[in-house]
């Protein structure tokens, strides 16, 4: 019998031809390939590092800091895969940059999230952790994005997240549960993304654009307010390299 799975991320990165040193320390780690390329604008001299099936990865500089930005997954599995490679590769510290439903009558579309824990709804994190292990993003990454909301003037909620794998199951009595228990948002990566960093100890936190409200049922993806979030959570993202 094999002491370790068949397919490891280091076999993967091996396969792919990624070698040690290739990518930054630093991860900004957006959902769709189309924040990848926002976030891809702020590097200097960004090289294509990782390419495998629909995600890519680019590294380049920025405040004299490498940084590598990629798509890192868009829900609970690919999300883990990603994160494994990430840290597999020896990034160090890794920001999710994504969008969430809101789930308190305090935080609206439009505004922005900054993960204070994680809720694991998933099935791809109870894979990696006992069912009493407590999901946190690491403090360091929290203060860094907190710090750059609050220099670009940018409010934030800070809250726990509950994550899903099932999108057309957000039922009534499943959000009227996690209201009670005080979660600010639900989304479908940021459980297993900050487990798995957990796991492999590396630094991660998340900054989440809320793109519904789950208590009213308002749904605002091609919203103004939701689409100038997403912008400013891609400004804090950049700026928290300062502090990261």
């Amino acid at each position: 019998m094999r002491d370790e799975p068949h397919l490891t991320a280091r076999k993967m990165l091996s396969r792919l031809g990624v070698k040690p040193g290739a990518l930054g320390s630093i991860a900004l780690v957006p959902g769709p390939r189309d924040r990848a390329a926002k976030l891809r604008r702020a590097l200097s001299d960004p090289r294509k590092t990782l390419a495998f099936q629909d995600y890519e990865l680019h590294t380049g500089t920025l405040g004299g800091r490498r940084v590598t930005v990629g798509n890192g997954g868009r829900y609970s599995p690919d999300s883990a895969i990603t994160t494994e490679l990430l840290c597999a590769a020896g990034v160090e510290t890794l920001v999710r940059v994504g969008s969430c439903g809101s789930l308190q009558k305090t935080v609206k579309l439009g505004d922005i999230v900054i993960a204070a824990g994680a809720v694991r709804g998933d099935g791809a994190s109870p894979r990696y952790v006992p069912e009493d292990f407590a999901t946190l993003p690491h403090p360091r990454v929290v203060e860094a994005l907190a710090r750059a909301a609050d220099s670009l003037k940018v409010p934030v909620h800070h809250g726990r997240v509950f994550t899903t794998d099932a999108l057309f199951q957000e039922t009534p009595e499943l959000v009227a549960d996690l209201e009670r228990q005080q979660i600010a948002a639900i989304d479908m990566v940021t459980a297993a993304f900050l487990t798995v960093a957990q796991v492999k100890n590396a630094g991660a936190g998340a900054i989440l654009a809320v793109s519904d409200e789950c208590l009213t049922g308002k749904l605002g993806f091609r919203d103004p307010s939701f689409l100038q979030a997403e912008e400013r959570i891609l400004e804090i993202a950049v700026k928290a390299v300062e502090w990261l």
